[in-house]
């Protein structure tokens, strides 16, 4: 197969993970705010949301990439995390607002703290450690060039 072909296919690919993936972060969305489902009754979209980003790190590993950071990225990592927390906190007011037709902010820190600490937590541990590969890589790839 040609090489051109196989990158048009790979970013076929990833342009699909990617349109699963915030379809699946919809659903959950949509299930809780308008039907008030709870986590064990959206055991697919749970999988799909939990799932592939811990797939796409292992076949990141096993695979040897490491991406360089582009000129900037921490600033941009930080950004849009601070979005993506931001994000989940205004919908989850709106949600138990809309839902209860009353705001309890002693119940809203309940959930969102934790969560937004793990969501915090993962993050990080995930930018750190795939730094980490990639020094190792490069390290790697200095000792093979120097001998």
């Amino acid at each position: 197969m040609d090489e051109r072909i196989r990158q048009g296919y790979h970013k076929i690919y990833s342009e699909l993970y990617l349109i699963i993936f915030v379809l699946a972060a919809t659903s959950v969305i949509v299930n809780v705010t308008f039907f008030n489902k709870n986590i064990t009754q959206m055991w697919l979209e749970y999988i799909i949301l939990v799932g592939s980003p811990i797939y796409r790190l292992a076949r990141i590993r096993m695979l040897g990439i490491a991406d360089s950071p582009a000129a900037g990225w921490n600033k941009v990592f930080a950004v849009r995390l601070f979005t993506a927390v931001a994000l989940f906190v205004v919908i989850g007011c709106i949600t138990v607002y809309f839902r209860d037709e009353m705001m309890d902010i002693r119940m809203i820190l309940r959930f969102s703290i934790p969560f937004v600490v793990l969501f915090l937590l993962v993050a990080v541990g995930t930018k750190k450690l795939q730094e980490s590969w990639k020094r190792q890589q490069e390290k790697k790839y200095e000792d093979e060039n120097g001998i």
